[in-house]
C-alpha cells in the first residue's frame, strides 16, 4: 500500500486487482503487489494530476485467483470498426460493459450477484456466482491485464468460468446468456468470438426430450371435456388412416372466432424466420398464458391433449431404439417443453418450400473416411461430450448403421387451422407428398411423389408423420391472412438424432 501510494500515481484511471503486474507509464517497469491469502486490496488511481490513491478491502472469493476452466476474449472495438466504441470514453465503455453484466445477472434464474468488486466508474471487474453449476462456481468479467495499451487502457475483456462442475457445457450456456444481452455490448466489444461459442454450444446439444404427455395434458385441460371430444372425433377410423397413410385430415373439430383471429393479428411477439430463401411466413411460439391473452386457450389445450390421446389409442410404428425419459415403451409420445405451440401467419405471396419437420441428417448419412469417434470429434469437437455420455455413445454406436439419422425427436405433427372463410382460390394449401417419410432431399419430392392438397379452412385438424415432406403453396389472396397453430409431438429415444443445426447471421 505504501509503495503504491508513493510510486503508482502516474498510472491511468483504471481499476486493477492486486497481484497483477501494473504498467507504469512513467518508467515502463512492471510491479506486482503482494496480497494476503484471504483479503486483498483494490487500487484505483483517480488521475495523474491529482496523484490520489486509495484502497478498498473486500472478502476474497477463493475462485477469484484460480485459473479459469474456460474463458472468452472480447476485443474492445477500435477506430474504424463498426459500432460506436470510439465514440465512447474509456469510462463509458467500462460502465456499459459492467451494466450489461449486471443486467444479465439480474434477469437470470441461475446467477447471483457477488459482492461488488470495484467501485466507481471506468473499467472494473464484475463477478457473479452460479451455485446450480457448482458449489463455488463463479463467473468473472474483467479487463484482460495483458492487453493494456501504452496508456494503461485495456484493449480486451475476458469472460472466465471458475469451479464449474461441468465446465464445457456450462460455459456454453453462460455464453448463450451473454449473447441474449448482446445489444448492450455490441457497440463496445467485438461479438465474433461469442457468436462462434454460442453456435458451438447450440449445435452440440441433443434434442430436447420434452415433457410427459399425461402431465402436460392434465395441466392444460383440467377436465374431461377435451378427452371426450378427442375420443369422438379422433376415433379408430382416423387413427387407422394415420397409421396406414401417414396423415389424416379431420374437419370442423374446433373453430376459432373472428375476435380471436383479430387478437392474434395484433399479437406483438411475431417475427420473421430469417429463412426467406425457402419460407416467408411469420411465426411466434406461445404458452398457455399467451393463448389465454389471444383467446385461443381451447385450441391450445386441444393440441396439448393429443399426445396423451395418441399414446392410449394409436398403434405407433415399432422403433428399434430404447426410449428416453419421459418417453416410455408404453407412452412414447411427449409434448415439447417451454412455449410449445407455434402460431404461423402467411400473407399475400407467402410460401414455404418442400421440407420435413424431422429431416434425415444428410451429414450423418454422408460417407466419411474415418472412425465414428473421429467423425464426432470433427463435427462437434472432442471436448463436447466424453465417451460415457449416452448421446455421444449412441452416435458412436450407430453412426455407420443403415438406420436413418434424424434431426430431432419430432414424431407426429398436429396443425389446427384458424382462418374463417378460406377458399381453394385463396391459395396457401398445405401440399402433402405421399409416402415421402424416407425421402432424403425434400425438393425432389415434387418430381418423385404424388401429393394431396389440404385447404387451411377454420377448425380443420391435420395430423401427419413428421418425417413426411410437405410444403405451403403461395398465398394468392391479396388481403387474407392464413393462420394456424402447430404442435410437434416428440418421441425421444436413443436414435442418434443430432439436434437442429443453428445458424446466426453476421448482424444477429
Amino acid at each position: 500500500h505504501a509503495y503504491a501510494h508513493t510510486h503508482l500515481a502516474p498510472c491511468s484511471g483504471v481499476l486493477f486487482r492486486c497481484c497483477i503486474p501494473l504498467p507504469l507509464r512513467s518508467t515502463g517497469l512492471k510491479m506486482a503487489i503482494p496480497i494476503a491469502v484471504q483479503r486483498f486490496f483494490l487500487i484505483l488511481v483517480i488521475s495523474a494530476d491529482q496523484s490520489v490513491a486509495f484502497t478498498t478491502s473486500f472478502d476474497c472469493l477463493d475462485s477469484v485467483f484460480a485459473p479459469p476452466q474456460h474463458s472468452l476474449i472480447f476485443p474492445i472495438k477500435q477506430k474504424g470498426e463498426s459500432g460506436n466504441g470510439m465514440s465512447l470514453t474509456e469510462v463509458e465503455k467500462g460502465d456499459a460493459l459492467s451494466s450489461a453484466f449486471d443486467s444479465m445477472v439480474e434477469s437470470s434464474d441461475f446467477m447471483l450477484q457477488s459482492a461488488l468488486i470495484g467501485q466507481g466508474q471506468g473499467h472494473q471487474l464484475s463477478s457473479c456466482r452460479m451455485p446450480a453449476f457448482g458449489h463455488t462456481a463463479t463467473v468473472t468479467f474483467a479487463p484482460l491485464r495483458s492487453s493494456c495499451d501504452d496508456n494503461g487502457d485495456p484493449t480486451e475483456y475476458i469472460l472466465s468460468a471458475l469451479n464449474f462442475d461441468h465446465p464445457i457445457n456450462d460455459f456454453g450456456y453462460l455464453c448463450l446468456e451473454v449473447y441474449k444481452h448482446r445489444d448492450e455490448i455490441r457497440g463496445v466489444v467485438s461479438m465474433e468470438h461469442l457468436r462462434y461459442n454460442v453456435l458451438d454450444y447450440l449445435n452440440s446439444q441433443p434434442p430436447d426430450p420434452g415433457k410427459d404427455a399425461e402431465l402436460t395434458s392434465s395441466q392444460a385441460i383440467g377436465n374431461d371435456q377435451l378427452g371426450a371430444l378427442l375420443d369422438k372425433v379422433v376415433d379408430s377410423e382416423c387413427l387407422s388412416k394415420l397409421e396406414r397413410d401417414g396423415y389424416v385430415v379431420i374437419d370442423d373439430i374446433m373453430k376459432t372466432s373472428q375476435s380471436s383471429n383479430d387478437k392474434l393479428s395484433q399479437w406483438s411477439k411475431k417475427s420473421q424466420t430469417g429463412q426467406e430463401e425457402c419460407r416467408t411466413d411469420t411465426v411466434s411460439f406461445i404458452d398457455r398464458d399467451d393463448a389465454l391473452e389471444c383467446r385461443v386457450e381451447s385450441q391450445y389445450d386441444l393440441l396439448l391433449a393429443l399426445a396423451s390421446h395418441l399414446n392410449n389409442k394409436l398403434d405407433l410404428y415399432e422403433s428399434p431404439f430404447a426410449p428416453i425419459f419421459p418417453g416410455t415403451r408404453e407412452n412414447p409420445l411427449t409434448n415439447p417443453s417451454g412455449c410449445n405451440v407455434q402460431m404461423a401467419e402467411y400473407g399475400s405471396q407467402d410460401f414455404y418450400d418442400p421440407h420435413s419437420d424431422n429431416s434425415i441428417n444428410m451429414v450423418c448419412q454422408s460417407e466419411y473416411f474415418g472412425s465414428a469417434e473421429e467423425y464426432i470429434d470433427d463435427m462437434y469437437g472432442n471436448d463436447v461430450y466424453d465417451d460415457t455420455t449416452p448421446w455421444r455413445a449412441t452416435m458412436q454406436k450407430n453412426m455407420f448403421s443403415d438406420v436413418e439419422r434424424r434431426s430431432n425427436y419430432r414424431c407426429i405433427t398436429a396443425i389446427l387451422y384458424l382462418t374463417e372463410g378460406w377458399s381453394v382460390q385463396d391459395g396457401g394449401q398445405l401440399r402433402m407428398y405421399l409416402d415421402s417419410a424416407h425421402c432424403e432431399i425434400p425438393n425432389t419430392a415434387k418430381d418423385t411423389h404424388n401429393y394431396i392438397d389440404v385447404n387451411p379452412s377454420n377448425g380443420k385438424l391435420l395430423l401427419f408423420d413428421s418425417r413426411m415432406i410437405h410444403s405451403v403453396e403461395k398465398v394468392l389472396h391479396q388481403s387474407k391472412i392464413r393462420r394456424a397453430l402447430t404442435l410437434w409431438m416428440t418421441r425421444p429415444e436413443e436414435s442418434g438424432a443430432t439436434g437442429e443445426i443453428f445458424f446466426l447471421d453476421e448482424d444477429s
